[in-house]
């Protein structure tokens, strides 16, 4: 487990605090399909790697203190230790500013050899 917390941090740094702030730019995930062992992590560059089970299931806002690029996703599993990039449709390839709330959509699909959020789009509000 500390392995996949050490790559974890290498995608990102998380920083949390109440997600009302409005100094933060919001990020809610909306992805069906997560398993209720919270294995699977939507990792976003800049920003960190975020419990889709904690943001799909139990309604968590994750807030980011600066503005960031949407250029790429990862999903990651914590039981195999991997990493699945994603490319975007043109809805996620966003800037995201303090005070705007991103919304990630879709449905997590797992097969034996990819995991990927299917069905993926992004609004910013």
């Amino acid at each position: 487990m500390k392995k996949f917390f050490a790559i974890l941090a290498t995608v990102g740094c998380i920083q949390f605090a109440s997600a009302a702030d409005m100094n933060a730019a919001n990020v809610s995930i909306k992805i069906s399909g997560a398993l209720a062992d919270n294995r699977y992590f939507l990792c976003l560059p800049d920003v960190g790697c975020l419990s889709i089970h904690a943001a799909a299931k139990k309604g968590k806002v994750y807030p980011v203190f600066h503005s960031f690029d949407m250029e790429k996703i990862f999903v990651a599993n914590l039981n195999t230790y991997r990493i699945y990039p994603q490319g975007l449709p043109d809805s996620c390839n966003v800037t995201v500013n303090p005070n705007q709330t991103l919304t990630i959509y879709g449905n997590l699909v797992t097969k034996a050899d990819q995991t990927r959020v299917e069905k993926l789009r992004c609004t910013v509000n």
